[in-house]
């Protein structure tokens, strides 16, 4: 199972900082950096998923663009959100790849 998508961008931030000479990290121990701020922004995050999985969520989101057939009451009822308040909760959703 892949990292979270979170540690994934923090393991990348980290890296562009030293590669651009903003930090210098001198922990010998891959990814420490990353790995302690990555326990913290877990107690605050509720995105701890895997790339495959959030994409799957994206998907399952927009599966109403697709015609699955549920009225627009029905829906808001069942989901909580308009169709409209769905696809814009869905677009803050991202994902380099899955």
């Amino acid at each position: 199972m892949s990292e979270s998508v979170v540690k994934e961008v923090l393991v990348k931030a980290l890296k562009e900082l030293e590669e651009s000479g903003d930090i210098v990290v001198v922990n010998t121990i891959e990814n420490a950096i990353a790995n302690k701020l990555h326990e913290v922004v877990k107690e605050v995050s509720p995105n701890m998923l895997t790339a495959q999985e959030l994409g799957g969520i994206i998907n399952a989101l927009n599966a109403h663009n697709l015609g699955f057939g549920l009225d627009d009451n029905d829906f808001q009822a069942i989901i909580g959100l308009t169709k409209e308040e769905l696809k814009i909760a869905a677009s803050k959703l991202k994902v380099a790849e899955w």
